[in-house]
């Protein structure tokens, strides 16, 4: 590796020690369901079914190091424990499950599912592996037991839980489905677990039918029942349509109100934000936005939101270089931090990143362990 790049690295894990850095986003993924019950939706994995889903999913495959099925499971984490293992500082990442989509009569639906990850899996991994990884369980709330898994869990000491609204049809502050989401935010509440739930446009996943439930305004509820909240990704894809008055003018950018949410007196020390997929090119529209709010960046955490950061075209430097964001030298530096390690470059990006006009960059407070939130 360069000097240029060595020296960037080095500069990135200025201020970040030890133990110490988090990535609150990383994905399982899996196609082994006689193993271990992982599943990919088979239209993602056939020509015949749809080109777009099965070359989105090809990519997705070569981007984690899985070159078959039989082994994908076993290959996708080998490949994740190296990426980490060739790291400076290696810090712990918090490994997510993803539950089936279910309707409302808390009915899973696998036609219906990208993919799923059982918690069970990511519970297994994470105590073969404690010094690197923590669990992030998935448990819908529509489901039948849902508040006996999530007291079950909540007592194996497991603190956070993943939802994707979008792909799993979850609607965080529906009217009808109170009688299941109000015990649910209680147990929550109660072992002060937090929420980190997707907010804003879902494109990597089919979601398209249930967008609206991605408008992190949906995560007051959970909010002003006291549950802890990780909006993930800041809202940074996506606007109000008009099927979503009164709840926001349509045209409304969905990151305006996670700011604004972030800002709200009301829920200081609740709601917080992952900064994962924000270097993507069709979000670093709104780094500069980020950037220049320095009141939020105490609620912000990392999140890698890997293996997307593995997916060459998902993240374009080039263009990094067009807006101002970081420098041409810099570029060349992070391509072969890249070619090397892509879980490495996309820590070393976000470290790297400036405000396209003040020069502002992201504080190291925002890539260690959050003093408001459980241990991971």
């Amino acid at each position: 590796m360069s000097a240029s790049a060595r020296a960037l690295i080095e500069q990135a894990f200025d201020g970040i020690h030890g133990n110490a850095r988090r990535d609150y986003h990383v994905h399982m993924l899996g196609m082994n369901e006689d193993i271990n019950r992982t599943f990919v939706n088979e239209e993602w994995q056939s020509p015949w079914s749809g080109l777009t889903h099965f070359f989105q999913f090809e990519i997705y495959k070569s981007a984690a190091g899985i070159t078959g099925e039989q082994q994908a499971d076993a290959e996708y984490l080998t490949r994740l424990k190296d990426l980490i293992q060739f790291m400076p500082e290696q810090g712990k990442f918090g490994i997510m499950a993803f539950d089936f989509f279910h309707d409302e009569q808390g009915q899973p639906h696998r036609e219906l599912s990208t993919f799923y990850v059982p918690n069970e899996y990511v519970m297994t991994i994470a105590k073969k592996n404690p010094e690197i990884f923590f669990p992030i369980i998935s448990i819908h709330p529509y489901r039948e037991d849902a508040t006996t898994a999530l007291r079950h869990y909540a007592q194996q000491g497991v603190r956070f839980v993943k939802w994707l609204p979008n792909a799993m049809g979850i609607h965080p502050a529906s009217e009808t489905m109170q009688d299941k989401l109000v015990p649910y935010y209680r147990i929550m509440k109660e072992h002060d677990m937090v929420l980190i739930s997707h907010t804003g446009v879902e494109v990597a996943t089919e979601a398209e039918e249930f967008q609206r439930f991605g408008n992190p305004l949906l995560l007051k509820r959970p909010l002003d029942m006291g549950v802890k909240v990780v909006m993930a990704h800041v809202a940074s894809l996506g606007e109000c349509e008009k099927n979503e008055e009164p709840l926001c003018p349509p045209g409304t950018p969905y990151i305006d109100l996670a700011i604004q949410m972030l800002e709200d007196p009301k829920y200081t020390g609740l709601v917080f934000a992952d900064i994962s997929a924000l270097t993507q090119y069709n979000r670093h529209h709104n780094i500069d936005k980020i950037l220049s709010k320095p009141s939020i960046h105490p609620r912000l955490i990392n999140g890698s939101d890997y293996p997307l950061p593995a997916i060459n075209i998902v993240i374009r430097t080039r263009s990094l270089v067009s807006s101002g964001h970081i420098k041409p030298e810099e570029r060349d530096a992070l391509n072969e931090i890249y070619d090397f390690n892509p879980l490495l470059f996309d820590f070393v990006l976000k470290r790297t990143l400036r405000h396209s006009k003040t020069g502002k960059k992201f504080p190291p407070s925002v890539f260690v362990e959050h003093p408001g939130l459980p241990t991971g």
